[in-house]
């Protein structure tokens, strides 16, 4: 489908989001998101969200992984925010945004990055024409490398990519010309990009060839199957014979390609977690496993007895972990995969 023509696993947007989603979730505000849990019908999936965010926001000033777009990485987290905000429905939503909104609001980050992504919550136009552009541009560079520069074979799912960003980069040019729209979002954004890539730079690309085979370390057609944007056929599949309930304790199935983790279902008295199970990567299922089932509670009685009285270990496990999935050779299942919080 052309709405998902930008899913490109192994691209630099896809992973800089996955990090948001992954990276500062254990530095969030566990009290904070556990009140806020109480209030959520899809609350494992929103408490996720929560701790992502302020974990992300209270980290701000260290975020670093958007390479020459870094100083714009206040857009991608608003970016960010919106996109995994917009998979939650009414009641989830509302509750979640005006959470997101006054805690951003009070964060000392907000004098340097403020929460901007209530501009785009009724212009989805505005919105998917921006991130698209700010996506082009992160991704650009490694494109531009394996296809301009090596002139390697596209891929028929880059050589989409391509054309269609490069269709979609010579309309807002265009149309960005017209003062009338300086201050549409997308030109706003037009006009960042170009003062890294001056003199429409992003419009040299093309692919010279395409092939079919699958082209190593870029993501090829083979990657694509399965990671798009929303669930999965596997994870379709389990969501049908596999709605554990929960009642503090995390009650369903993470698939990790062929692999599976499980964890045995409680009472029913919470709804289920989604109607589809969100792909987690390590570091989040870890630390979901750990506030949710019975492994926080082994974890302190096993530290206590050796006269441990705070787990100081979690967060260098984690650390150690983290470094771990964003290698590319030692977790590409997490790296490849869009990571969303399914609330549907």
């Amino acid at each position: 489908m052309d709405d998902d023509y930008d899913i490109i696993p192994k691209s630099a947007s896809i992973r800089s989001y996955n990090i948001l989603d992954e990276r500062n979730i254990i530095h969030g505000s566990n009290s904070e998101c556990t009140k806020l849990e109480k209030q959520l019908t899809k609350d494992i999936a929103g408490f996720a969200l929560c701790m992502s965010f302020t974990g992300n926001i209270k980290n701000y000033k260290i975020l670093d992984f958007f390479e020459k777009l870094n100083n714009y990485k206040c857009r991608y987290l608003n970016l960010w925010v919106h996109d995994r905000l917009s998979k939650f429905e009414r009641d989830d939503y509302s509750t979640l945004r005006k959470f997101i909104l006054e805690h951003w609001a009070k964060s000392p980050s907000n004098e340097e990055c403020s929460a901007q992504f209530v501009t785009y919550i009724n212009n989805y136009s505005d919105y998917i024409r921006t991130k698209r552009l700010y996506d082009y541009a992160l991704n650009y560079d490694k494109l531009h490398f394996h296809y301009e520069q090596n002139s390697l074979p596209c891929t028929p799912k880059h050589a989409k990519y391509i054309t269609k960003s490069l269709e979609m980069y010579d309309s807002i040019r265009t149309e960005c010309k017209d003062t009338d729209k300086q201050f549409k979002p997308y030109c706003m954004a037009y006009k960042e990009i170009k003062n890294i890539y001056p003199n429409d730079q992003l419009l040299i690309l093309k692919c010279k060839s395409v092939s079919d085979e699958k082209l190593p370390g870029i993501g090829g057609e083979q990657e694509e199957t399965g990671k798009q944007r929303g669930p999965s056929k596997e994870n379709e599949g389990f969501s049908e014979h596999g709605r554990h309930r929960l009642q503090g304790e995390l009650s369903e199935t993470y698939s990790f390609g062929s692999h599976a983790l499980e964890v045995s279902p409680s009472s029913d008295s919470h709804k289920a977690i989604a109607s589809t199970v969100p792909i987690l990567g390590i570091s989040s299922i870890f630390f979901l496993l750990y506030k949710f089932t019975g492994l926080g509670s082994m974890a302190r009685n096993f530290l206590r007895t050796k006269g441990i009285n705070r787990i100081n270990s979690q967060e260098e496990l984690t650390h150690e972990l983290l470094e771990n999935t964003y290698d590319d050779n030692a977790y590409p299942d997490v790296t490849e995969t869009y990571i969303g919080y399914q609330a549907t």
